[in-house]
């Protein structure tokens, strides 16, 4: 059997959960992605996927068979691209994920330039906050926010990504300037709702970090919005310093500087990361790109 071909359509199975919309996608009968999945499993001796008349969804046994999978077929993906690349020009599709507000203001500027110095790379960029995974979500470079990983990939920091407390002006002389971290309970918040949850205002004091008990203004997934919020004098925000640049230069929003550190988190190492796969920085397109982002967007 074709253990290679079987394999590629158990991934798509287990990804769209449907053996129709999998035959769809590689342009085959139905019939035959579910007889080579029976022929992998009769193989393996192992059953890969709970099948009914209604659903299909892989095994305990099928999803762990699956992560190995996916990485051995995204190592063979790799080799394939490196060994296929002509000449010395970088070239071909590169896909890049980064957070929307980041990716907005501060990865675009520097892609239009890397387009120009690499016009044969086609660039590909998707701008969300979503977790992603290099090697199984096909992304070749992903910039996020947060604590360094741990596990396999790459993480080389672009920004601190250090969180100031900002306002207006005409907030501050309407409502006072806040001091304190008790302080800020009497004051309108703007607060940003990531992927999974509200994201919560942390004070350090004598006792470590603390949450703080905050009275919302207004909330959204989006930085512009809370920015534009803000400088229509509607509260307090508390935004990365490389979000809040040109509106601090501008003097429409002003930092507030508290007795004590305020932060989204609960203190540690964090900053804004590029990540990538050591296995993908060897092609072409993927090592120019890293290096060239490091160079333009790096605060080192």
């Amino acid at each position: 059997m074709d253990k290679l071909r079987a394999l590629q359509y158990l991934i798509k199975v287990a990804d769209t959960l449907s053996f129709s919309r999998a035959a769809k996608a590689f342009g085959v009968p139905a019939s035959s992605i579910s007889r080579r999945i029976s022929d992998l499993e009769a193989e393996l001796g192992v059953q890969l996927l709970h099948r009914t008349t209604r659903t299909v969804q892989l095994t305990e046994i099928g999803s762990q068979y699956l992560a190995q999978a996916r990485n051995g077929l995204a190592l063979l993906h790799d080799a394939e691209e490196l060994v296929g690349v002509r000449g010395s020009t970088p070239s071909g599709t590169l896909r890049i994920s980064a957070m929307p507000s980041y990716g907005q203001l501060l990865l675009m500027p520097a892609l239009i330039a890397f387009s120009e110095q690499y016009p044969d790379i086609v660039l590909d960029v998707h701008l969300s906050d979503a977790v992603v995974e290099l090697g199984r979500d096909q992304i070749d470079i992903a910039i996020r926010g947060g604590r360094q990983p741990q596990d396999r990939v790459v993480a080389r920091k672009l920004d601190p990504n250090r969180f100031a407390l900002v306002a207006s002006p005409g907030y501050l002389a309407r409502h006072g300037t806040p001091r304190t971290l008790d302080d800020l309970q009497d004051h309108q918040a703007l607060l940003y709702r990531g992927p999974h949850a509200l994201i919560k205002w942390h004070g350090l004091d004598q006792d470590g970090w603390r949450e703080l008990p905050l009275t919302p203004a207004f909330i959204s997934n989006d930085g512009a919005s809370l920015m534009a919020m803000a400088r229509q004098h509607r509260g307090i925000v508390l935004l990365p310093e490389w979000g809040l640049k040109d509106d601090l230069r501008r003097g429409d929003l002003v930092e507030i500087e508290l007795d004590q550190p305020v932060s989204v988190g609960r203190g540690g190492e964090a900053g804004i990361y590029l990540l990538y796969l050591q296995t993908r920085y060897q092609i072409p397109k993927v090592r120019v790109a890293v290096e060239f982002l490091i160079r333009e967007l790096g605060q080192e």
